[in-house]
């Protein structure tokens, strides 16, 4: 599930198959989470020594990225201090640019796992309810985390074939 696609539409045949997918979801961004975690820890140590005095650094935190700073001019959309806006991209070439895509990178690490998390709560109630196995579901999935879900009866997802075999004579027509 952890895929990159912007929306998809997945079909379990069981709440256990969803709750092991979302399981190894999370593991897969808490795994994450915390390798980008030791690797602005490892970013700060270095860049205080160089950048500590300076009030950028001071202010560093999840919670004021891409929020402006006291002095800052009042910003175009897509404007932070030491970031170029360049067509629909913004270009920095500075150490406080680095730091700033770390800490964005773990606040959006931060809100997957809890949307995951919310999810994993809420089929573990489906799970108290009663849907059992004879229910197969549609899950509707934006930026991989399940927002709807189509509930389905097995009866009606299941595809019956059938084989025919005859044979016919053919007569060819000479004119």
């Amino acid at each position: 599930m952890a895929g990159k696609l912007v929306a998809e539409i997945i079909i379990i045949r069981s709440l256990q198959s969803l709750e092991q997918q979302i399981e190894a979801d999370i593991s897969l961004y808490e795994s994450q989470k915390e390798e980008y975690s030791e690797r602005l820890g490892n970013f700060l140590r270095e860049a205080e020594e160089m950048y500590g005095d300076e009030s950028w650094f001071k202010e560093l935190s999840l919670e004021n990225i891409g929020k402006p700073r006291k002095g800052d001019k009042k910003k175009k959309k897509g404007e932070s201090s030491g970031w170029v806006l360049f067509k629909n991209l913004e270009l920095s070439s500075s150490i406080q640019g680095e730091a700033e895509i770390m800490f964005e990178t773990l606040q959006l690490l931060t809100e997957k796992l809890e949307g995951l998390r919310d999810t994993r709560e809420t089929i573990e109630e489906l799970k108290n309810v009663g849907l059992g196995n004879e229910v197969i579901y549609h899950c509707f999935m934006k930026d991989g985390v399940i927002n709807k879900i189509v509930l389905k009866t097995a009866e009606e997802e299941e595809l019956k074939f059938t084989f025919n075999q005859g044979f016919s004579k053919l007569q060819v027509i000479q004119s």
